[in-house]
């Protein structure tokens, strides 16, 4: 398709391909694989991920690798009236003459474009459906809990996909050359790699001890019992995207990518990803320069954002940031620190930033008092919200952000009111500074993840979230407008939750939802909240058993096949620690906690750090 053809569509330029750096390959004798992230394209190019594995599998030369985005609803239709199925951006193949199409899950709210976008390139949406190639693969952060789309994807991948991906492949592309049908394709996969979860050969039964969802388990001894996630041991020697794509329409995120560190030293205990990413590995100061000197020459970004669950938590933060400034110096090109913490956040960094931004900063604060924050372990005291604030208000922003949550284990009215309080205080001691000082918070309802210290606590019902949103918007009006409140949907937050916590037969509610016109459930013109409602109710799904009721700690759990590599002891501990507001300080200051992560690597990587920063 042409140009010319596509300006009928919105946004022509995300199905054109041929972007600077984009690759085309022969695909004569070559394994195929199809990379999506199920969104928009200037969604999925805004994923790390899907570059990592775009470029790696094409360093490979038995491999052709390409992408496909989600269609907007205009192309859809048209799709869908001409008869065209889905077609990659790089050849415009369609997906069925892919060997192997790789979902990659960064939320849940994308599980309705997966099944679209299968049912657009005329596959089969479910598994046992499917009796011929290609395969369906999904991997990324959702995966953790790969129940709820265990009906429609054939393979789920578990951890970094670095090191688990190119096993992938090798695999199945000998299944493929040897004439293999899918079946032994699948099996040979679950049997010779590990982090592969195959969900057809694991069996569903009921939960032990009268628990109301059911469980998977193996259906034969050739698969495991439990499937361990994949870790990338020295991110020194993990292939990063040096000359990554440059979109052609400007993603969410729009400038070069620098992965700093991996994982997370912090143990908020609300946080999925501080748990699924673990353990902590840094790039070194020299593998960061060389990588910045390349992306640089290889894309032409003006600015490139360094990533990291905290920035400021890097070990060498002093040495960064004397690199940062002479590159900066040197090229004139802006390199940003996301994820800044208010606990950490030195005078000297803050000199750097300012020099390349001058709009705003953001900070996650999530609680209003500290018992609340002592409950999930976000060591932060006002002491050091008002040192931060004071750097930041002194050297000139007038713009800030905080993000807060509602709805978190042992809530009460106290702690939402002490949000108010502190959002007042923090405006008030701005206004010491400057007149024009802006204040900007998101207030999101918490959903309990899988595979954290809260995942047997119970979420807020919808009229719950709905009455505590009202609380505050009312609390907030004495502002007068000097502070602009956005709340997150609670309508969002249930189905995150019920599509996060779900177990297998939570499918048959996803089914249902995409058949009645579901999908693009992330953007808010979009969302169709009344639909999901009719699913459920016509599956016979009660939400409360996943969502508004809490688990016993002994209680199997739907997620319990995939090992994120922490282990369910410490997250017990965890747990009960919060319960009692008990804070947990992270193993860079006091050593390691034995979280389970030392099955994977031993020595810990963040083990490591700690005697780095120690010495």
């Amino acid at each position: 398709m042409d140009m010319h053809f596509l300006e009928q569509f919105e946004g022509p330029s995300r199905y054109a391909g041929n972007e600077l750096n984009a690759v085309h390959k022969n695909w004569s004798d070559k394994f195929r694989v199809a990379l999506s992230y199920p969104d928009l394209y200037e969604v999925g190019m805004s994923s790390h991920g899907i570059l990592i594995l775009y470029h790696l599998l094409n360093s490979i030369d038995s491999v052709v690798a390409e992408r496909v985005f989600a269609p907007f609803h205009d192309l859809e239709a048209w799709l869908r009236q001409h008869q065209v199925p889905l077609f990659s951006l790089e050849s415009q193949k369609p997906l069925e003459s892919f060997d192997l199409i790789a979902f990659s899950l960064g939320t849940e709210l994308t599980y309705t474009n997966v099944l679209n976008m299968l049912d657009l390139a005329r596959l089969p949406i479910r598994s046992d459906d499917r009796s011929d190639w290609p395969i369906i693969l999904a991997g990324g952060s959702c995966a953790f809990n790969p129940e709820p789309m265990a009906a429609f994807v054939d393979v789920v991948g578990i951890g970094d996909g670095e090191d688990l991906f190119p096993e992938i492949v090798r695999s199945l592309a000998g299944s493929r050359a040897a004439g293999a049908n899918r079946e032994i394709a699948l099996s040979t996969l679950a049997r010779d790699v590990e982090g592969v979860y195959v969900p057809s050969l694991y069996r569903v039964r009921p939960a032990l001890r009268n628990a109301p969802y059911v469980v998977a388990e193996p259906a034969s001894s050739a698969v495991p019992r439990i499937v361990r996630k994949r870790v990338v041991e020295d991110l020194n020697d993990a292939f990063a995207p040096t000359a990554p794509i440059v979109p052609y329409r400007e993603p969410v995120h729009d400038r070069g990518v620098i992965e700093l560190f991996r994982g997370c030293v912090r143990g908020c205990r609300f946080c999925q990803a501080g748990i699924s990413y673990r353990p902590t590995r840094e790039r070194s100061l020299a593998t960061i320069q060389k990588q910045l000197e390349q992306l640089v020459s290889n894309t032409g970004y003006e600015e490139v954002g360094l990533l990291s669950l905290s920035s400021t938590d890097y070990s060498d933060l002093p040495g960064l940031v004397d690199l940062v400034r002479a590159y900066r110096e040197q090229h004139n090109v802006a390199i940003s620190f996301p994820s800044l913490r208010m606990e950490n956040f030195p005078e000297y960094l803050a000199d750097e930033i300012k020099r390349t931004r001058e709009g705003s900063l953001t900070f996650a604060i999530e609680a209003g008092s500290q018992r609340l924050r002592d409950v999930i372990n976000k060591n932060i005291t006002e002491e050091s919200i008002f040192k931060t604030l004071r750097t930041v208000f002194g050297k000139g922003w007038h713009l800030v952000k905080f993000y807060f949550m509602f709805g978190l284990p042992t809530e009460t009215k106290e702690d939402l009111d002490a949000m108010v309080d502190l959002v007042n205080r923090i405006y008030t001691f701005g206004r010491g500074f400057r007149r024009d000082i802006g204040i900007n918070l998101s207030v999101n309802p918490f959903v309990p993840r899988p595979d954290t210290p809260f995942q047997w606590c119970a979420q807020d019902s919808l009229s719950a979230y709905e009455a505590k949103i009202e609380y505050l918007r009312k609390a907030f009006r004495g502002f007068g407008g000097k502070v602009h409140v956005d709340f997150g949907d609670p309508r969002t937050a249930f189905l995150e939750g019920l599509l996060s916590r779900g177990d297998r037969t939570i499918g048959n509610v996803i089914e249902t939802a995409w058949r009645s016109g579901a999908k693009f459930d992330g953007w808010r013109e979009s969302f169709r909240f009344d639909l999901w409602q009719e699913a459920i109710a016509k599956q016979g799904v009660d939400p409360a058993v996943f969502l508004h009721r809490s688990i016993p700690l002994d209680s199997e759990l739907p997620w319990q096949t995939i090992d994120a590599g922490v282990s369910i002891d410490f997250l017990r501990k965890e747990h009960e620690a919060a319960q009692k507001g008990q804070l947990l300080p992270t193993c860079r200051e006091t050593g390691c906690h034995a979280c389970g992560i030392q099955d994977y690597l031993n020595p810990c990587p963040t083990q490591l750090l700690v005697n780095h920063t120690n010495h």
